[in-house]
């Protein structure tokens, strides 16, 4: 008994049990992951590499200079907020970092959420360092095994309640072969993309709906395509509706549908004129233009557009081709820009001018970019309290969605309006905060809406159905 006792009080009296030892366990991984461990009660990517990333750079900072420390620390930190943004929004790392030169085009400084994210980075990150310089004078009295075990834990738990399968998919996808030729494409699905082969002369308007995923309810679904869904739309036009796969961010998904080929910006920086649906419509004769409530230079529109077949470009630069001394409001947090509303008349405008051509359309919209700004759109979902999601954030991004389906109806009824195949879709699912609204989507699907116009004996057939039900 003797000895049991001894050793117990000598195991007590080891470095294993010193407070400093405790304290290096604890607080440097705590502090440097800490932001980070609140977003996972919500949602947040997966990033169990970076919190071994980090602890080997804790453990690094006890025996090498503080400064080198340091410059270790922030690298880190600052790659580990890089990493868990670009999967946040879907984007490539690489892709990430090349756009940091247009974060000037951006208001990130009109988010209070941004900013107390990077407040709260800052301050863990000063306070990280300080812990560990100031446990470095104490080195002798820290055992290192409960700080490995503290790691291994938080590591685990990160990859535990973090990892989907879809955020492993996403991941690969980062090092899929650039443009290549895909098949699964709303464009492809619906027809569009050959509208213009064999001598077709309908005009043409694809509008790529910013942040529109593919729900997997069918109720939620149709909430947002209801205007499209109403009589007076089915008598004039043949409705069909589907999901389609998407990878990357919203440049992505316009080369995915104007494309159809697995790209970004990027990737036509190298490029001359390119194979795409606007390109072969110029060719057959069409006139092109595209459409977008942001500035030309955001994503190297201005640049990449003219190579695959845009002839005319409206954005917030000339008032996206609506009168020069109109003076016009602008909508946005973040993305501030023109109010998509504003936009659609221009498109409306443009579709229903007098034209001897047929017409290619492209329209993308901005508003419903995180973070959306309540009250920009009609009030019609109900979401002071979440509305039917039971999210606040996401039935406001379904507000602004509704709204799209109800400008592209006004379109679509206008009287003036030649025959237009219309096409509807979403460019990646939306970055919502929590991973209940996340859960309410087709893991890697966005939703697409094709109004195709009824032939004469179509339309008759509609009414004499319609007539019958009465």
């Amino acid at each position: 008994m003797r000895l049991s006792f001894a050793g117990l009080r000598s195991l007590r009296d080891s470095r294993f049990f010193s407070k400093e030892t405790i304290k290096f366990a604890i607080l440097p991984l705590f502090l440097c992951n800490i932001i980070f461990f609140v977003l996972s009660i919500f949602y947040s990517p997966p990033r169990a590499e970076f919190v071994l990333a980090l602890a080997l750079v804790c453990l690094t900072g006890l025996f090498v200079n503080r400064f080198v420390f340091l410059f270790l620390l922030f690298c880190v930190m600052a790659l580990d907020a890089a990493a868990f943004v670009s999967r946040y929004f879907q984007m490539p790392l690489a892709m990430l970092l090349d756009s940091l030169q247009f974060l000037g085009e951006l208001n990130i400084a009109q988010s209070i959420t941004y900013l107390v994210v990077f407040a709260v980075l800052t301050v863990a990150f000063v306070l990280t360092y300080k812990v560990v310089v100031s446990l470095k004078k104490r080195r002798d009295r820290i055992s290192l095994v409960p700080f490995l075990i503290v790691a291994m834990i938080f590591g685990g738990f990160d990859y535990w309640i973090n990892t989907a399968p879809q955020d492993l998919m996403n991941l690969q996808m980062q090092f899929a072969e650039k443009f290549e030729p895909i098949e699964d494409a709303a464009s492809l699905k619906s027809g569009v993309s050959h509208l213009t082969d064999n001598g077709g002369r309908s005009d043409v308007l694809i509008v790529m709906v910013e942040g529109l995923g593919a729900f997997s309810s069918q109720e939620h679904q149709n909430l947002i395509w209801g205007p499209l869904l109403q009589e007076d739309i089915r008598k004039k036009y043949a409705v069909e509706q589907g999901a389609t796969e998407y990878f990357g961010s919203t440049t992505s998904g316009e080369a995915r549908e104007l494309c159809n080929v697995r790209a970004d910006y990027r990737d036509f920086r190298e490029r001359g004129d390119t194979d795409c649906l606007p390109k072969r419509a110029s060719e057959a004769g069409y006139r092109t233009a595209a459409f977008h409530a942001f500035t030309e230079e955001f994503f190297e529109r201005k640049d990449w557009f003219p190579k695959i077949g845009f002839e005319e470009l409206y954005f917030r630069e000339n008032k996206a081709g609506l009168a020069t001394g109109e003076p016009l409001p602008l909508c946005g947090v973040t993305f501030k820009g023109l109010c998509d509303a504003d936009v659609a008349r221009s498109v409306e405008a443009f579709l229903t001018e007098e034209e001897s051509r047929p017409r290619f359309v492209y329209w993308l919209t901005l508003n419903s970019h995180k973070p959306v700004l309540p009250g920009e759109v009609p009030a019609r979902l109900s979401c002071d309290d979440g509305g039917v999601f039971e999210d606040r954030e996401l039935c406001r991004m379904s507000e602004q969605w509704l709204n799209v389906s109800h400008l592209v109806r006004d379109i679509a009824l206008n009287e003036n309006l030649k025959e237009t195949e219309i096409l509807l879709v979403g460019d990646h699912q939306p970055p919502l905060f929590t991973r209940k609204a996340r859960n309410l989507f087709q893991p890697r699907q966005v939703g697409w809406f094709h109004l195709k116009p009824l032939t004469g004996s179509d339309a008759e057939t509609f009414a004499a159905v319609g007539s019958h039900a009465k």
